[in-house]
């Protein structure tokens, strides 16, 4: 089980999360949005400050593109959307960065259209306000009042149908007909039958918990030649082959680069990126051998050589989903330099849904 603990990463950051997940519900005012925010308005404008929202419900949603506990949440996100906007409810993504490739407002715009959120989104470049608002990871979400008070605060993964319920409460006020909508199932993906899954596993030094077994003394922008002295434990990461470590990565330099990742659960996920080529072919092998078709997650192809992914886009690609909560060895192994390993994460029994 992921343990709670508090990381500095340009503020007080914890990692994309899920099972910690808190709610506060103490009473402030809503800060203002970042003047250095950058605002990614699809179509018609759209108010760019907290004061022309005042009359509305706001929910203020931290996100980070490539975090799997955020991406899961754009659905239960998108049924509040559907069914109290035109009472007065409104969304708003605030993008911060976790990876280098986070601040790169191409990625996020591409991002926010691939996931298709029908709200509005503004990219924190410089995290004003991130800090003003004291987010502390992914995703975390802040539910402001028609008088433009922050009125609820999730933190985490779950706690939906208590942020519904406010929702509704708020709006029932001057919309009393939204009692009359039903509320979604009060789900729990996370109960102990859903199953434990391995934690997040950072590849580079991010949080200073980085999972590359054998790194010695190895510092930040080293290029170095790994020959893995034996498999990795579960939660870890072996590298063969020449690869640079980096803050937030590890970039192959070579084409006979590989990694290997050991864990247990029923999905896995990794983000990865390109620093120079236009495509990188990752072969994929589990437990040594073919990955079997009904194992292989969305952005997994087949062809005679056996498994891969094309990486031609930094993000989070679904690499495994099994038929059952599982363990295994998952080698990737890049036809070519210049792709960059970031994190795995991973999904429980109660965790199906494809994302993109």
């Amino acid at each position: 089980m992921r343990q709670c603990r508090l990381i500095l990463v340009f503020f007080m950051v914890w990692p994309c999360l899920a099972l910690c997940a808190q709610v506060d519900q103490t009473v402030r005012r809503a800060p203002d949005f970042g003047s250095g925010d950058e605002w990614l308005d699809q179509g018609a404008p759209v108010p760019h400050h907290i004061s022309q929202y005042r009359g509305q419900v706001v929910l203020i949603d931290f996100w980070e593109y490539t975090c799997i506990n955020c991406i899961r949440d754009f659905a239960v996100l998108k049924s509040w959307y559907g069914k109290y906007h035109s009472d007065g409810f409104d969304v708003i993504g605030v993008h911060f960065g976790e990876f280098n490739i986070g601040f790169d407002v191409n990625n996020v715009r591409a991002a926010a259209q691939r996931f298709r959120l029908p709200w509005p989104v503004v990219a924190d470049q410089k995290g004003t306000t991130w800090k003003a608002y004291g987010a502390q990871g992914w995703p975390n979400r802040f539910l402001i009042d028609q008088k433009g008070d922050v009125v609820m605060s999730v933190f985490g993964e779950t706690n939906n149908r208590e942020m519904e319920d406010k929702i509704r409460d708020l709006l029932a006020t001057d919309h009393p007909e939204v009692t009359k909508t039903a509320s979604d199932p009060d789900e729990n993906d996370f109960r102990p039958e859903c199953g434990v899954t391995t934690q997040e596993t950072f590849v580079g030094q991010l949080y200073g918990r980085g999972a590359v077994d054998d790194l010695g003394d190895h510092q930040i922008g080293d290029s170095v030649d790994f020959e893995p002295p034996h498999s990795p434990p579960d939660g870890g990461v072996m590298l063969v082959g020449r690869w640079q470590i980096e803050h937030d990565g590890v970039t192959s330099e070579g084409h006979s680069a590989g990694a290997e990742v050991r864990y247990h659960a029923r999905s896995m996920y990794a983000v990865i990126s390109l620093t120079a080529a236009k495509q990188v072919r990752v072969d994929v092998v589990e437990d040594g051998g073919l990955l079997p078709k009904q194992e292989a997650g969305s952005d997994v192809q087949f062809d005679a050589k056996g498994a891969y992914i094309d990486v031609t886009d930094a993000r989070m690609y679904y690499i495994i989903r099994s038929p059952a909560f599982s363990a295994h060895l998952v080698s990737l192994a890049p036809q070519g330099p210049g792709l960059t390993l970031h994190s795995f994460t991973y999904g429980n029994t109660c965790q199906l849904a494809d994302h993109p």
